[in-house]
């Protein structure tokens, strides 16, 4: 049936179109047909969905907003229920929505804290520290899940578990290590290890069959909720590597590692070479501008004394400075002095020498003008 009908369209067309019109039905639609065509179906949509839920709608979300008022009024009055049931200075350690026991007093209270524990930091050992301390006589044991586990279920870790093992055994607020601990705690590994309390954030931790792994430790009431440290975690060390990868490369290679052991081709191995050399000879530019800078503010000083001292004279030169600005002047060969020797006539081999010179030959011009004044008066007197 369907043939026979496409057949007769196309006898239509044909009967009914030229050849141009007939080219013309196939060309593709421009892009404001297309839009139109799309506004005027969404209009459309829109337009029977409104019609078919106009009456339940409203309904509808008056009842849920009456709902989450109430249930938001009835939220606070239980929490004030358990906070009501546990001293002021436990209420911080109690999750939100659950009860907490109290400790027994008889006794050493054994607190459990698991994790990964990869690449220890600040934030682990904050965390440890708040378990240790939340109550007078704490017992903490940390948990830590194999690679195999981990690997598994969270994903790849830097270090291997014997070395997450070790690390923890090093920390002061831990007192006992499980090894290949579980990933999901369970009452009955609660008995076994007579554990009082689990110590962790109060984030829901979700997995691959609930929601919240703590929640039924969080429902018997053994759950102490701790607080986490703001801007650092394993994944946020982990970013930060990776963003600098190229400058812990750099670093890397500087420390004589191969590329083989980097796992780097050639050709990223030859981009950070040509990286550093730019980067060095920019350091280079930019030291030797700053000495030059220097040398040609040493030279303008050095070059204005000797010509104050050569047309005052030391005495009026000395008058001019005075005690309280002594004269400055480069030790040692330099621009300057190297320049000063040039055009002055003068060569200074230190600071002190030069000016000893130099005084020693404005004496000698001095003295050489007086008793050329001398001579000339002396000559002048017979004639008159």
């Amino acid at each position: 049936m369907a043939p026979l009908s496409r057949q007769n369209s196309l006898k239509d067309r044909l009967s009914n179109s030229s050849l141009t019109n007939l080219f013309k039905l196939n060309r593709k639609r421009s892009r404001e047909e297309d839009v139109a065509s799309t506004e005027t179906s969404a209009v459309e949509r829109s337009d029977s969905e409104d019609t078919k839920y106009d009456d339940e709608e409203p309904a509808h979300k008056a009842k849920r907003r009456r709902k989450s008022s109430a249930e938001k009024q009835k939220e606070d009055e239980h929490e004030r229920e358990l906070d009501a049931a546990l001293p002021e200075e436990l209420r911080k350690y109690r999750p939100r929505g659950f009860p907490l026991n109290l400790p027994p007093t008889d006794r050493p209270i054994r607190v459990y804290a698991d994790g990964v524990f990869d690449l220890f930091h600040l934030g682990h050992m904050k965390q440890l520290e708040q378990c240790k301390k939340c109550f007078p006589n704490v017992t903490l044991i940390c948990g830590v899940p194999s690679d195999e586990v981990t690997h598994r279920l969270k994903g790849l870790t830097v270090l291997t578990d014997q070395q997450r093992y070790e690390t923890l055994r090093h920390c002061r607020w831990v007192d006992e290590v499980v090894e290949d601990a579980p990933w999901c705690v369970t009452p009955k590994f609660l008995e076994e290890h007579k554990i009082d309390y689990v110590a962790h954030d109060d984030l829901p931790y979700a997995a691959a069959d609930s929601d919240d792994i703590y929640r039924p430790i969080k429902e018997m009431g053994k759950f102490i909720a701790t607080q986490r440290t703001d801007g650092i975690s394993t994944s946020d060390i982990i970013t930060r590597i990776i963003r600098d990868y190229d400058k812990y490369l750099m670093r890397n290679f500087a420390r004589g590692a191969t590329r083989q052991e980097l796992n780097v081709s050639w050709l990223k191995k030859n981009e950070l070479d040509f990286k550093k050399h730019v980067r060095d000879f920019r350091s280079y530019f930019k030291k030797n501008q700053h000495n030059l800078n220097h040398a040609s503010k040493d030279l303008y000083f050095e070059v204005r004394q000797m010509l104050l001292r050569k047309t005052l004279g030391k005495k009026v030169y000395s008058k001019l400075v005075g005690k309280e600005h002594p004269i400055k002047a480069i030790r040692g060969r330099s621009p300057a002095s190297d320049f000063a020797r040039t055009y002055t006539d003068h060569v200074p081999s230190t600071c002190e020498e030069d000016e000893e010179d130099h005084d020693a030959e404005e004496d000698n011009s001095e003295e050489d003008d007086e008793n050329n004044e001398q001579d000339s008066s002396q000559k002048t007197k017979p004639s008159d």
